[in-house]
């Protein structure tokens, strides 16, 4: 049982975003749980050849560290690092039970080029993450997307403990290429729902739903029904995976509903 999580790592850049995170972090943090803040500090690139980048002094250091501390009340630790975010954030949540970080919907050249720290995170964290781009509010409704793999009950049954605990209703929902196979994607649904405990399912409530066309395009659209989103995330190496994204870090990339990450091995 991940929720209430014992141990949070939350991402902070002192943006609204972050503000956000920080809220949602406490939503699912139990009574006494660690919270730790962790800012990092990425180099800028110079754009005159031959100028070092600016450096992070001790002072500036103990600075952010302030704001964190005046911004982010509650938290056990505030730590400020420098290097690359994705590395930084990847090799603190090692410690904790749950990441949260912010997105900033990047899109075009600039995210191609950048990439998203949420969804490297997301891609390669050992544990859960919920990436927030929305202010905190009530969830009533949690939407969890499935397929036939194996590794899809790992996100359903974080989505049905997410939901319990949130005191929501839960809806399993199963895309198909197309109206063909809805009967069996009903089944498909209907067979991992009745895998849920059956005192949880009496609390969550879930909903069976299918949908067909493409799955990233109608998690989307389902996702405006609901205050969260919960997916496996299963990772892969090839380069197309790489470019183009997986069903998560797309989902992630577009989502303006908080997307909870689990991967498939947890």
């Amino acid at each position: 049982m991940i929720f209430p999580a014992n141990r949070i790592l939350v991402a902070d850049d002192l943006t609204p975003a972050s503000r956000w995170t920080w809220a949602w972090a406490r939503r699912f943090a139990a009574p006494r749980a660690r919270l730790e803040s962790l800012f990092v500090y990425d180099p800028p690139i110079t754009p005159i050849l031959g100028l070092p980048a600016p450096e992070l002094t001790e002072a500036d250091e103990e600075s952010l560290r302030a704001r964190m501390r005046a911004r982010r009340s509650g938290g056990s630790e505030y730590r400020v690092e420098r290097g690359d975010p994705a590395f930084r954030i990847l090799r603190r949540a090692r410690r904790a039970d749950l990441a949260v970080l912010g997105t900033h919907h990047r899109v075009g050249l600039s995210r191609a080029v950048l990439g998203s720290v949420a969804e490297a995170v997301a891609r390669d964290a050992d544990i859960p993450v919920l990436a927030v781009g929305a202010p905190l509010g009530k969830v009533a409704s949690v939407l969890a997307p499935v397929n036939g793999e194996p590794y899809a009950s790992a996100g359903l049954e974080l989505a049905a403990q997410a939901a319990a605990f949130l005191g929501a209703e839960l809806t399993v929902l199963n895309v198909r290429p197309d109206a063909a196979g809805e009967s069996e994607a009903r089944r498909l649904v209907r067979g991992l729902i009745e895998r849920l405990p059956t005192e949880m399912r009496k609390e969550i409530r879930p909903r069976a739903k299918t949908a067909h066309g493409e799955s990233v395009a109608a998690i989307l659209e389902e996702s405006t029904r609901h205050g969260l989103v919960v997916l496996a995330a299963r990772r892969k190496r090839l380069l197309s995976a790489w470019v183009l994204g997986g069903t998560v870090e797309r989902v992630l990339r577009h989502s303006r509903v908080p997307v909870l990450s689990v991967p498939a091995g947890l």
